[in-house]
């Protein structure tokens, strides 16, 4: 049987909307230096994640605690804006409807550093890097991905809180 191009979209089309499976479990990265952790909402027990750690979660229970203000996925803005937990799930993160552009990661800490200006890097880097977690996060990506810029860096560190070599140490004696 030959099929028209319009019936082969319309197949396409029904096989790209399945509905979203809940019960698929993904990875959900803590960016703080520190142990973080929330009280589950569909099954019984706490959810506790290590230092810089992961853990997988059912999409259910992430979307959940998402709906329910937990503010380590929502972050400052309840759109995940800043969010010390970060969902490494596409779908998820479509269905919750966050920003991942004000997510901290690697490639924003890479495209800071590649900004020439000082005063446009400082600038740009508070408007970035926000909370505590953002902040510890950040001199791990520099130590991590051994950026090498003194001014730069000596910001950071000001601006965080937190020494480079101070950090570099902790790392080691935690792992």
């Amino acid at each position: 049987m030959n099929e028209t191009p319009k019936e082969v979209e319309t197949v396409v089309a029904q096989e790209i909307e399945q509905p979203l499976n809940l019960e698929q479990q993904v990875t959900v990265k803590s960016i703080a230096g520190w142990t973080t952790g929330f009280a589950r909402m569909l099954t019984v027990g706490d959810v506790t994640i290590p230092s810089r750690g992961s853990i997988r979660l059912s999409r259910n229970e992430i979307i959940s605690q998402v709906h329910n203000n937990n503010n380590l996925f929502n972050g400052i803005d309840g759109r995940g804006s800043h969010a010390t937990l970060i969902i490494e799930d596409a779908p998820t993160i479509d269905e919750v409807g966050f920003n991942t552009e004000s997510q901290f990661s690697d490639k924003l800490v890479r495209d800071l550093f590649a900004i020439r200006d000082q005063n446009e890097f400082e600038d740009t880097l508070k408007n970035k890097i926000v909370t505590r977690a953002e902040k510890y996060a950040l001199i791990i990506s520099i130590l991590k991905q051994e950026l090498n810029d003194f001014s730069k860096i000596r910001f950071c560190e000001t601006y965080t809180g937190y020494k480079l070599g101070k950090v570099e140490q902790d790392e080691k004696n935690i792992r």
